[in-house]
C-alpha cells in the first residue's frame, strides 16, 4: 500500500463531560473549601486554648504523677490485708518475676513485701515533685513493678474466653492485669521525663 493509499488516523474523540461529573467536580471543590476552612478554624481554636493556663506549664506532668502516687498508696494499702493477699496470690505464684515470694514468706509475708515496694515506690515519686533523682527512683521501682505484673500475662492459665473463641476476649484476671500496660507506659514516660530534665539541670550547672 502505498503513503497516498493510506487512510490518515482519526484522532481519539476526548470523552464528554456529562451533568454528573459536572457535579461531582463542584461537589469535590466545595469539600476542598470547606475542610481547609474547617481546619483554619480549628487551627484558631487551638491557638487559643494553648494560651489557657490549664493546658501551659506542666499540669498533665504533675496530674500523671499524682495518679500514680495515689495507685501505689492504695493498692499498696490493699496488700497489708489477708483477703486481697489470698485473691492475688495465684498471680503472683505465676508470676515469672515474683513466684519465690510466696514460697519464701507465706501468702501473707508475700503481701507485706508487695505492700511496702509499692508504698516505698510511691513514696519517692512524690518526692519527685521536688527532687528529681527520688522521682528518678521511683519511676525505675515503678517500671519494675509493671512491668512484674504484665510479664505474669502470658503464664496465666485459663486466661483467654474459650467460649467466645479465646484470644483477645480474656477473663477477669487477665484483664486486670492489662491495665497494668498503661501503668508500665506511664512508668516509662514519668522516668524519660525526670532523666532528661535531670541531665538539662546538671548540664545548667556544670557547663
Amino acid at each position: 500500500m502505498t503513503a497516498l493509499q493510506r487512510k490518515p488516523r482519526c484522532a481519539p474523540m476526548s470523552r464528554m463531560t456529562t451533568p454528573a461529573d459536572a457535579a461531582t467536580g463542584d461537589a469535590a471543590g466545595i469539600f476542598g473549601q470547606t475542610h481547609k476552612a474547617a481546619g483554619t478554624v480549628i487551627d484558631k481554636v487551638i491557638v487559643r486554648l494553648a494560651g489557657i493556663s490549664l493546658f501551659k506549664d506542666e499540669l498533665g506532668h504533675h496530674l500523671i504523677r499524682a495518679a500514680m502516687v495515689f495507685t501505689f498508696a492504695i493498692f499498696g494499702y490493699q496488700k497489708w490485708y489477708s483477703f486481697e493477699a489470698h485473691q492475688i496470690s495465684p498471680l503472683i505464684a505465676h508470676s515469672p518475676l515474683v513466684f519465690w515470694l510466696i514460697p519464701a514468706f507465706g501468702i501473707n509475708g508475700a503481701g507485706y513485701f508487695l505492700g511496702t515496694t509499692e508504698w516505698l515506690f510511691g513514696s519517692l515519686l512524690l518526692l519527685g515533685f521536688w527532687y528529681r533523682k527520688p522521682g528518678i527512683l521511683g519511676a525505675i521501682g515503678s517500671t519494675i513493678t509493671f512491668l512484674g505484673t504484665v510479664s505474669i500475662i502470658p503464664f496465666l492459665p485459663n486466661a483467654w474466653a474459650v467460649e467466645a473463641g479465646g484470644f483477645p476476649v480474656m477473663y477477669l484476671p487477665v484483664a486486670f492485669l492489662m491495665k497494668d500496660v498503661l501503668f508500665l507506659a506511664v512508668s516509662l514516660y514519668l522516668l524519660q521525663t525526670d532523666m532528661n530534665r535531670a541531665a538539662a539541670e546538671y548540664s545548667r550547672k556544670n557547663p
